[in-house]
């Protein structure tokens, strides 16, 4: 009788292993085939491509806020980091600085403002919501304080950056190369670094990693200065992609970074995560409003429909993992 409950023990927790590995590939897979079945514009290479191009920009985000989030923290700040990086480089650009600085010093700038984040938060010891809040609110009136010398309207007219939209390398997207080379960047960090190994640590048991001498202060704070960095590639990207800058770009961007976070099946209480998922969470994200933008569905409900999604992924997280977040 022990032997039968032990071996039924067992494979619940195989099953639940197996689901936690390839649930959120399975979910991907499902949604591609109804979504196939049900528009014949989605599959197509085109489109896809399309999909690839139009997530991009939340994909990179969402890489930062996989490091946040794999620690235990949150970063609301994210939405107005890729503003001030969008508005920064296309101002840059148009004063007439080379692009290679424009680039760089966009970034380098988000990237302080996402250390400027942890630095708060944890030399003061402020809740790290309450503080990215207020830096939210803080870094978009100075991106708005910017931009408004030129009329809330910037175009962004450089051929290599207009080249990250348009370009393709080896017959792929270039935005989607550069989105790849990224993830493998911060998949390596995460899973061949002793940083990334202390990432995980903190968010696992702060207290034990204290106490094993890590400095966890200081890996949080690189964590927020990698999301800000993240903030500042994406607002690039955004600005390529679009082709100017206005008032509206990166309005609750970190919501739908959060959400491909939440889909890839990081805990919100830190420690547990993949950035893998993360990126299958991201193209999730593209293909669900892609699919709903080629049904007219209306905008707004859009809204609706991936805030149902974060909530179906809590709840299979929940069954997964077998523990609440």
């Amino acid at each position: 009788m022990n032997q039968a409950a032990d071996k039924k023990a067992i494979s619940g927790e195989g099953l639940r292993a197996g689901l936690e590995k390839a649930g959120i590939l399975l979910v991907l897979m499902a949604l591609f085939i109804l979504f196939s079945l049900l528009s014949a514009k989605f599959c197509t290479l085109v489109n896809l491509f399309n999909i690839f191009k139009q997530v991009s920009h939340i994909a990179i985000l969402a890489i930062g806020m996989t490091f946040v989030f794999l620690y235990g923290g949150m970063d609301l700040s994210a939405g107005a980091n890729i503003f001030l990086g969008a508005v920064c480089v296309a101002a840059m650009l148009e004063e007439g600085t080379p692009v290679w600085a424009a680039v760089l010093g966009s970034v380098a700038l988000c990237a302080a403002m996402g250390l400027l984040n942890g630095i708060v938060i944890e030399k003061l010891k402020i809740n790290c919501v309450i503080v990215t809040l207020g830096s939210q609110l803080l870094i978009r009136g100075i991106a708005l304080h910017r931009i408004a010398a030129y009329r809330q309207w910037i175009y962004v007219k450089d051929p290599t950056i207009l080249y990250l939209n348009t370009g393709t390398v080896f017959g792929m997207p270039a935005l989607l190369v550069l989105t790849v080379i990224l993830y493998a960047v911060a998949y390596l960090v995460l899973s061949r670094t002793a940083f990334g190994r202390r990432v995980y640590a903190v968010g696992g048991n702060e207290k034990a990693a204290r106490l094993c001498g890590l400095n966890t202060s200081g890996i949080k704070m690189l964590c927020y200065m990698i999301s800000g960095l993240c903030a500042g590639v994406a607002g690039v990207v955004i600005a390529s992609r679009l082709g100017m800058v206005n008032t509206t770009v990166g309005i609750g961007m970190e919501f739908d970074a959060v959400t491909a976070v939440v889909l890839g099946g990081c805990a919100v209480k830190g420690g547990e995560g993949s950035v893998l998922k993360t990126f299958v969470g991201a193209l999730i994200v593209g293909m669900i409003a892609n699919f709903m933008t080629l049904s007219g569905v209306n905008e707004h409900f859009q809204d609706a429909v991936l805030g149902g999604f974060i909530l179906l992924a809590a709840v299979f997280n929940r069954f997964t993992l077998g523990k609440s977040d």
